[in-house]
């Protein structure tokens, strides 16, 4: 990670200028829209520069104060910093009155889906539809991240879908049935065959993603 220089004349000298920082939006909001970076023409037609050189100067400014490079030799060639990634959130260390919110230095790491659960094409996503789970820190609403497929071990919080239905719960085993146990003193347990076709143990709990009302 690039950190500032000591001095606050250095420090200032690495920050991008209101022209640059407007290019930079520009270019994160590009990727975050089409998932790719603009052309250089691109950003300039964006800001109405007569010619592609000025948008090439913000970005070669842009590149040295390190919030960006461009080291391919091709027309979509911008690469965001590392904790900047516009497809994440950046987790910052402090904020200092005014001086936006993404420096550089103060950024340590972009936080995303992919980075908290180590994504993959079995990762899959749930909608708590109920608070039978809340004992266990999760509430209706909540996104509830799975490992499908992933090993299901007994008393662990799983996913299991029951005729078309998809409960959370604590799994047991007993036998030829899986049970799955709420936390939650009012909610009633689901108990369903492991040898029929309705029932599919989809896999483990691995997180829980909420979003607070405004």
């Amino acid at each position: 990670m690039t950190n500032f220089p000591g001095s606050e004349e250095k420090r200032m000298a690495k920050e991008p200028t209101q022209k640059q920082r407007a290019v930079f939006d520009f270019v994160c909001e590009a990727i975050r829209r089409e998932g790719r970076p603009p052309t250089v023409r691109e950003v300039a037609d964006h800001f109405g520069y007569a010619s592609p050189k000025a948008a090439s100067d913000h970005l070669a400014a842009l590149e040295r104060k390190g919030y960006l490079s461009r080291p391919e030799r091709k027309s979509r060639n911008i690469h965001i910093a590392e904790g900047l990634d516009p497809r994440g959130i950046p987790v910052v260390r402090d904020i200092e009155p005014d001086t936006p919110v993404l420096t550089l230095g103060k950024v340590e790491e972009s936080l995303s889906l992919n980075t908290l659960f180590e994504v993959d094409q079995k990762t899959v996503a749930v909608r708590m539809k109920d608070d039978s789970m809340k004992d266990a820190g999760i509430n209706s609403g909540d996104y509830v991240i799975v490992e499908a497929d992933g090993e299901v071990e007994e008393g662990c919080i799983a996913a299991v879908q029951v005729e078309d239905e998809i409960a959370v719960g604590r799994v047991s085993f007993e036998g030829r049935d899986v049970r799955l146990s709420p936390e939650d003193d009012s909610a009633e347990e689901t108990q369903a065959r492991l040898d029929s076709e309705d029932t599919i143990i989809i896999g483990p709990v691995r997180g829980v993603v909420r979003e607070f009302p405004e």
